[in-house]
């Protein structure tokens, strides 16, 4: 009937597309349907219309053949017709769908991270002086956030102790939108030309590192047809890198999970027959660009830091602000901004990054900065390309007039040596890398830094790198410097591993007119943890000196032992490092925490746990064990081993995946029942049968998911001293049992032939 809508399932050249479209039957055997649907179907319908409907007849080269009967539609197709199949090989984009962001599993806590430093030396000449020392890194999470504090005891002029107050700040993350808060101490972020500046105040900027399931970066592709429905593998340096199946007809691959750099990729197509087709193809993945519609920024505001850890240490009076942005416009080419004002200043610069083909990429930025005295411009040009085997890297900023920023106007007037506030004049960087044979390298570098105060420091070096005697390297190096300081660097350094956790090195370099000897020799056990290592280190030059240590990792921290003898007198140090934990119900001593942890409640002591099925220890008396070195917001998984359980142990799960915050902890409650009061009741009829299978079962009066199994077995849990059992079959009869109970704690009970009547 003409305008009758029809639902048809789509073949496209004799193959089912598993979908079924709307149709319009526009009378005398011709058909409509909507662009969008047939793309989806796999045809391209642009020659004619890009969207609303469009007659087939009118899509030059398509045939069609209309099977009312089986309501199919089969389509006959040239290839030029044909739209490509798609395979996405990452994840796509998923900011602009946050409710499918992956949870994250959130705790309460307190972290705190220690190393403290005992050293006694004795000089040849003088006192012998002692001393104690401390580094402690504090934090508090909740599900909200996190509090950090950081700080350092040492000692003060008086000859006792003080507390010095490093970085404070209080953290939260959206994972969903990829943002986080900073509200405390922060430090500004921007384009490689800006100086980051520590502030007092607030941060809020995107990071990626929430969302490891984001593709942020432009990732290659690959188009191509297959006769047959086919494999597709790509392989980077001999590594495959991704396999799929795509089906007969054009296909696109994208996103590809290609390392970083620039490269040669083979693509391999291996159809259903056996027959083989490889393809070479450059690409280039760098993390100076943003995909297409991705956005990265930042803004700051606060009081600069001046002397941080220092008796100096306070806040500016004067309040600055600084943001930048990046945009990624296409997957070529991505723009940047950055801005900093406040008292006095106002700064801004744009700049942008674009692919050089598949060499490489640039970056070239302008800025502008005005105060009330000085004003000033800044440009800066910076690339990294790959030219066959060589690699380059080179960077060229120049400034005119007064270029300022907030690191320039805050800079720290109490420092006895302060860092040049001022921009350069002139920077110029070139670095070459090339192979050299097999197994060699050779490298070329160049620097030149110019101020305006004709202060400048030229520098121009070379090195070589090449195996000798099977896994055994070489490195030679020859660097010249003029300018505020002149010298000259001759430098052999040779390294030879003597077994897998053994090696040797060796040193000799010539500067300032003298030479220095190195040699030492270094060490490891098998297990990194728990686990030893150690090193040897003699050094001549001025003077001679002798230097050894040992260290133990093990889970509850590290231990280092160290020793040193010199012509001006020896010494002996300890160094204690790791972590006290309060979380999920206990505290913990561990080695230090600076990302994700999580706490293993298996409910009985001595079972194993294994995180990404490697054992990382036993739980404790408690039941419980800190699992540390969690990869934040990722899935981590982490498991129990039950053999090690009661044999009346009921348990819930033996392995679960959690996603951590960062600097944060959570707990993982297996459900774990170590007593569970269970015992295994055979129950018989009235003639001493074992009851038939499948019966429904309530317990004590309560009805629940039991049923009667083979052999007239009932696996009941949580038993009283007095139980009574009630079974029903699906016919209407049933009959009822009690049964006393002893609950004997390690051993599973078992009851045999309690009468059900």
């Amino acid at each position: 009937m003409q305008g009758q809508d029809l639902y048809l399932e789509v073949f496209v050249n004799g193959q089912p597309k598993n979908l079924i479209a709307r149709f319009t039957d526009l009378g005398d055997g011709v058909l409509s349907a909507d662009a969008e649907e047939l793309r989806n179907s796999g045809i391209l319908p642009d020659a004619v219309v890009a969207s609303g409907e469009v007659r087939l007849d009118q899509i030059p080269g398509l045939g069609w053949r209309l099977i009312e009967p089986e309501q199919t539609i089969r389509f006959i197709v040239p290839e030029e017709l044909l739209a490509p199949h798609v395979v996405a090989a990452a994840a796509p984009d998923p900011l602009d769908e946050r409710e499918q962001a992956p949870a994250v599993d959130r705790g309460f806590g307190l972290v705190l991270n220690y190393g403290l430093n005992f050293e006694h030396w004795r000089p040849r000449h003088g006192e012998t002086a002692a001393t104690a020392t401390g580094s402690f890194d504090a934090r508090l999470f909740v599900p909200w956030g996190t509090l950090n504090h950081g700080f350092v005891l040492a000692k003060d002029g008086a000859g006792g102790h003080e507390m010095r107050r490093l970085d404070s700040y209080w953290r939260s993350d959206f994972p969903g939108r990829a943002i986080q808060v900073q509200l405390g101490d922060v430090v500004t972020r921007g384009p490689g030309w800006s100086r980051p500046v520590r502030l007092g105040g607030l941060t809020v900027e995107r990071n990626f590192g929430l969302r490891p399931d984001l593709v942020t970066l432009p990732l290659p592709y690959f188009e191509g047809s297959a006769a047959l429905p086919s494999t597709v593998e790509v392989f980077s340096d001999t590594i495959r890198s991704y396999a799929a199946e795509v089906p007969a007809g054009p296909f696109r691959i994208d996103d590809l999970p290609l390392s970083g750099g620039a490269g040669l990729a083979r693509v391999v197509l291996r159809d259903v027959t056996g027959r083989e087709t490889q393809v070479d193809m450059p690409f280039l993945v760098s993390e100076e660009l943003l995909r297409a519609g991705m956005m990265d920024f930042a803004i700051s505001a606060g009081r600069p830091r001046l002397g941080i850890g220092s008796e100096t240490d306070r806040y500016a009076d004067r309040t600055f602000g600084a943001a930048t942005l990046r945009a990624g416009v296409t997957d070529g080419l991505t723009l940047l901004a950055h801005a900093e004002g406040g008292d006095n200043l106002a700064m801004a610069g744009l700049g942008a990054t674009f692919r050089i083909a598949h060499r490489g990429t640039a970056t070239l930025s302008f800025a502008q900065s005005r105060t009330r005295d000085r004003n000033g411009s800044l440009m800066d040009l910076s690339t990294e390309l790959s030219l066959g085997r060589m690699r380059l890297s080179g960077r060229i900023m120049a400034t005119q007039g007064d270029f300022t920023d907030i690191a320039a106007l805050s800079a720290d007037p109490d420092l006895a040596e302060p860092v040049l506030p001022d921009f350069p004049r002139h920077l110029a960087q070139l670095s070459l890398s090339m192979p050299v044979g097999v197994g060699s390298t050779a490298n070329l570098f160049l620097s030149d830094l110019r101020h305006a105060d004709d202060w400048y420091e030229t520098s121009f070096g070379a090195s070589y790198s090449t195996r000798v005697w099977g896994d055994s390297s070489l490195t030679l190096t020859a660097l010249a410097q003029r300018g505020i300081r002149d010298d000259a660097v001759l430098s052999a350094q040779l390294h030879i591993p003597l077994s897998r956790r053994r090696d040797i090195s060796t040193s000799f370099e010539h500067r300032r007119g003298g030479w220095r000897q190195h040699v030492s020799a270094s060490g490891r056990s098998e297990k990194r943890i728990p686990g030893w290592n150690w090193r040897l280190q003699a050094d001549r030059n001025d003077h001679s000196s002798l230097a050894a240590r040992a260290a133990h990792d093990s889970s509850l921290g590290r231990v280092e032992l160290a020793g040193r003898l010199s012509a001006d007198g020896r010494g002996m140090g300890l160094r204690l490092d790791g972590a006290i934990v309060v979380a999920g119900g206990g505290v913990f001593m561990s080695r230090r925490i600076d990302d994700a942890f999580a706490v293993v409640d298996a409910g009985a002591p001595g079972v194993e746990v294994s995180a990404e099925n490697r054992p990382v220890g036993r739980t404790g008396p408690g039941g419980k064990l800190l699992v540390p070195d969690l990869r934040a917001y990722e899935a981590n998984k982490v498991s129990i081993d039950p053999a090690n359980l009661p044999l009346d142990a009921v348990v819930g799960a033996t392995h679960q995946t959690v996603r951590p915050a960062h600097r944060a902890g959570t707990t993982i409650d297996f459900g774990v029942e170590a007593s569970a009061r269970a015992a295994i009741v055979g129950l018989v009829d009235a003639q001493g049968q074992p009851l038939e299978v499948g019966g429904g079962v309530a317990l004590n009066g309560n009805d629940g998911e039991l049923l009667v199994g083979f052999d007239g077995e009932v696996f009941a849990t949580g038993l009283k001293a007095r139980n009574e059992i009630r079974v029903t079959y699906p016919n209407g009869r049933s009959c009822t049992a009690g049964f006393d109970y002893v609950d004997e704690p390690g051993s599973l009970t078992e009851m045999r032939g309690v009468p059900c009547l």
